[in-house]
Order: structure tokens, then sequence, then C-alpha cells
């Protein structure tokens, strides 16, 4: 999380052509592929 702070810091916090930002962290794996079940077969 500590390289993440340092980023976050150096692209958002010292732009000034940045506003806000958001940052949304998943702690569990709900989805491990980009495979859509589609219900056709």
């Amino acid at each position: 999380m500590q390289q993440y702070t340092d980023l976050t810091r150096e692209l958002f916090f010292e732009n000034n052509n940045v506003k806000r930002f958001k940052t949304l962290v998943s702690m569990s794996t709900v989805k491990l592929g980009l495979n859509i079940p589609l219900g056709v077969e």
C-alpha cells in the first residue's frame, strides 16, 4: 500500500490538472477472468 500511496501523491496530489479522484479497493477475489456466462450452450 505504501507504493500506491506514493504513486497517488505523485500523480494526483501534486498535479493541478486533477481536481479529484476516488479509489476503490477490493480485499476479496470475486471474479478471476473476463468470461461472461451467456446461458447459451
